[in-house]
C-alpha cells in the first residue's frame, strides 16, 4: 500500500466541536442572473488614488457578483447538530453526553442532504437546520469508508445545488466555501483551488481502523474550520465541486490549506447511499494509483490505473495481473485513473465476474476476474506523522471558548429526545448490484414547451431568443443535480443548436446513459441575462 505523503501529518478531520467523551471530528434557486448580470451604475466623484471610473466599476462588479453567488449558493446550505450517546439523568430523562456540529448542503428538492460521515457519526439524533430556521429530525444512511452520508428529511420543494463534474476541476480556478465554523452558521470564504488529485489519511478514532483514507482530494486555499465539514465548496457558477472534509493544521485552525472530496465521488457514492441504504464494495486486489504524466507519455496511454502492489492470492493475482501492469478498462468501463477503477468496486457486487483489460509488458490483455467482498485494511501511515490530538484540551486545539458548559447547550437544543433514532431504520438492503440501474435512451428529467408569448412574458424572455423552455424538473433527475431549473432555456445539445421540443428530442435520442454532453442554458430574469454551458455526464 503507498505511503501518505509527509504534508498528510497535521491534516485532521474538521467536523463540529463536540464535548464530553466524544472525539473532535469534527447550504433549486439559481443563481441570480438579475442580479449578477445586471448592467452597473456609473461611478463619479472622488476615487481612491489613481483607480480610474472604468477600473472602480469594474471592482463593484465584481464584489456584486461575489455577493450574489453567495446569496445563490445559501438557501440550500444546511447546519447539522448530532447527538451521541445519550443517557438518563437523575430525573429519569435522556441527556446528551456528547455532540457535534457540521454543515451540509441539500442534493434533491424532496428531502436529501448530503454531509460528512464524520460530521453525523453514530449520533443518536440528528437535527438539519435549514436556511430559513426551520429544523427538521433526519434519519442518516453512511458510508463511512468514503466519508459521506446522506440525511433525509421530510419535506418537499426544497433549493438545491447543482453538482459539477469534478474532473474538469483545474488550479487557480475561484471557489467558494459555505460552512457553519465553531457554529457560526452560514460562514462565506473565498479562495482558489490550490491543487487535485490529493491524498490523506487521517487519524479518527471513532473508526475501527482509526483513520480514514482519502484517495482522492481538492486542496483548496479557502479557510476552512472546525464546523465546516459537509458544507460546499462551488464554483463562480454556483455548482458544488466538493464537499468540504478536513484541513491541514498543527493548531487546528486555518492555515490556508484545506480539502474537500471531489463532487463526482460524492455524488456517485451519495446516489447509492439514496438507492439502496448503504454502500456493498468489492475488491480486486490490486492497490491502485494514477499515472504519472511522464508515464502517460512514454507509454502512448490516454489513462489506467497503475499497479503499484498486488494482494497475494487475491483475485487480479489468481488472473495473472502483476505489479506495473495498467488496468484499462472493466467490463465496458473506461479506466482514466485509480478511482475510475475504485469506483468500479462500487458498480459490480462481490462474486461478480468481470471483464478486465490490462497492459502488461507494452501488450493489451484481458482477463475475466471474479471479484471478493471487500476487507478494510487501514491505510500505513508513519506514526512520528501523525497528528495526535486526543490528549489535549479542546479549547487549546481549536481557539474555541471553554467547552465545559456544551452540555447544558445541548441540553437546552435537543430537550429530551429518545435514543434509537436513524440507526435503527438503516436500510438493509441485500449485498446485490449496487449501481444506479439505467438501460437505453438517457434522460434529463424535465418536463419542456416551446415558446410561446405567454411563457416569454412570464419569464422575462426577449422575443428575439431561441431554444426550449424548462418547465418542470424531477427530483433526483440528471437536470436536477446539474443544476438545471424550471425557466431555463436550452439552446443547445453537443454543440448543435436547439429551437424546438422536436430538435431538443432528436439530440437527445442520440444520447445513452453513460454518455458525457454539453448543455447550452440562457437564463432571465429583471432585465437581465446569464448564459450557461453544462457539462452532464448521463448516470
Amino acid at each position: 500500500m503507498k505511503t501518505v505523503r509527509s504534508w498528510a501529518a497535521y491534516a485532521m478531520i474538521v467536523g463540529g466541536f463536540a464535548a464530553g467523551v466524544a472525539t473532535v471530528v469534527s447550504m433549486t434557486h439559481g443563481f441570480k442572473a438579475d442580479s449578477a448580470f445586471a448592467k452597473g451604475p456609473s461611478y463619479s466623484g472622488k476615487l481612491v488614488g489613481n483607480i480610474t471610473t472604468e477600473e472602480a466599476a469594474t471592482l463593484h462588479n465584481l464584489n456584486d457578483s461575489l455577493t450574489h453567488l453567495a446569496e445563490y449558493v445559501k438557501p440550500a446550505v444546511v447546519h447539522i447538530r448530532a447527538v451521541t450517546n445519550r443517557a438518563s439523568d437523575s430525573d429519569g430523562k435522556m441527556i446528551p453526553i456528547s455532540g457535534s456540529e457540521g454543515a451540509g448542503f441539500i442534493y434533491r428538492k424532496d428531502g436529501y442532504v448530503i454531509t460528512n460521515d464524520h460530521v453525523v457519526g453514530d449520533a443518536d439524533q440528528v437535527t438539519v437546520i435549514t436556511n430559513d430556521g426551520r429544523e427538521h429530525k433526519g434519519t442518516v444512511k453512511r458510508a463511512p469508508e468514503w466519508d459521506v452520508a446522506v440525511i433525509k428529511i421530510d419535506g418537499s420543494d426544497f433549493p438545491t445545488l447543482g453538482m459539477a463534474d469534478s474532473k474538469s476541476v483545474e488550479p487557480g480556478q475561484m471557489v467558494m466555501a459555505i460552512g457553519s465554523p465553531y457554529g457560526l452558521e452560514n460562514s462565506v470564504t473565498f479562495g482558489h483551488v490550490s491543487a487535485v488529485n490529493r491524498e490523506n489519511a487521517i487519524p479518527d478514532s471513532s473508526l475501527s481502523q482509526a483513520e480514514r483514507f482519502y484517495p482522492d482530494l481538492i486542496q483548496t486555499d479557502a479557510a476552512i474550520n472546525v464546523g465546516n465539514s459537509g458544507g460546499p465548496l462551488v464554483n463562480i457558477d454556483g455548482q458544488v465541486i466538493g464537499m468540504n472534509s478536513s484541513i491541514y493544521t498543527k493548531t487546528g485552525g486555518s492555515n490556508g490549506i484545506a480539502f474537500a472530496i471531489p463532487s463526482s465521488e460524492v455524488r456517485f457514492v451519495a446516489d447509492i447511499l439514496i438507492q439502496k441504504g448503504k454502500v456493498v464494495r468489492s475488491q480486486i486486489g490490486v492497490y491502485p494509483r494514477d499515472l504519472k504524466p511522464f508515464e502517460l507519455s512514454e507509454k502512448k496511454l490516454p489513462g489506467g490505473a497503475y499497479v503499484e502492489d498486488i494482494q497475494p492470492g487475491g483475485p487480479a493475482d489468481k488472473a495473472g495481473i502483476k505489479k506495473g501492469d495498467i488496468i484499462t478498462k472493466v467490463n465496458n468501463t473506461a479506466i482514466d485513473g485509480q478511482i475510475d477503477l475504485r469506483n468500479t468496486m462500487l458498480v459490480n457486487a462481490p462474486d461478480t465476474v468481470v471483464k478486465v483489460e490490462f497492459v502488461h509488458d507494452g501488450k493489451t490483455q484481458t482477463a475475466d476476474i471474479k471479484l471478493e467482498k471487500a476487507v478494510v485494511v487501514k491505510p500505513t501511515t508513519p506514526k512520528a506523522r501523525t497528528y495526535n490530538f486526543d490528549n489535549k484540551d479542546f479549547g487549546d486545539i481549536f481557539g474555541n471558548p471553554d467547552l465545559k458548559d456544551f452540555e447544558n447547550k445541548l441540553r437546552q437544543q435537543f430537550g429530551q429526545g429518545d435514543k434509537g433514532g436513524q440507526n435503527d431504520q438503516r436500510d438493509q438492503d441485500d449485498n446485490g448490484d449496487v449501481q444506479p440501474l439505467h438501460s437505453g435512451h438517457a434522460k434529463l428529467g424535465i418536463g419542456i414547451d416551446n415558446l410561446t408569448d405567454a411563457n416569454r412574458r412570464k419569464n422575462s424572455i426577449p422575443t428575439s431568443v431561441t431554444g426550449v423552455l424548462v418547465t418542470t424538473v424531477e427530483s433526483g433527475s440528471v437536470a436536477e443535480k446539474s443544476g438545471i431549473q424550471v425557466g431555463d432555456v436550452i439552446q443547445s445539445i453537443g454543440g448543435k443548436k436547439v429551437s424546438t421540443i422536436d430538435e431538443l428530442t432528436s439530440q437527445m435520442s442520440n444520447l445513452n446513459w453513460g454518455d458525457k454532453t454539453q448543455i447550452g442554458i440562457a437564463r432571465y430574469g429583471k432585465g437581465s441575462q446569464m448564459t450557461l454551458e453544462r457539462s452532464i455526464t448521463f448516470k
